[in-house]
């Protein structure tokens, strides 16, 4: 029994170091697309700005189309 609870503490500490380590990647990653972002709106002009950020055409249609088969 002592070694099952000390298994599941090593689980469990290796697992909150995952995820430790994912959400401070995933504040890193937001943060340099907050500061690209910053970047780009403080250097475009209004006649260079898109007339919409959407894809005229889905990506996935294809995709879709062949799951559809």
């Amino acid at each position: 029994l002592v070694q099952l609870e000390e298994e599941c503490y090593e689980y469990h500490s290796s697992m909150m170091r995952c995820w430790e380590e994912l959400i401070q990647c995933n504040a890193d990653i937001l943060s340099h697309f907050n500061s690209a972002i910053r970047d780009h709106d403080c250097s475009m002009s209004a006649k260079t700005c898109p007339a919409s950020i959407l894809p005229q055409k889905p990506l996935f249609s294809d995709f879709k189309d062949h799951m559809m088969l």
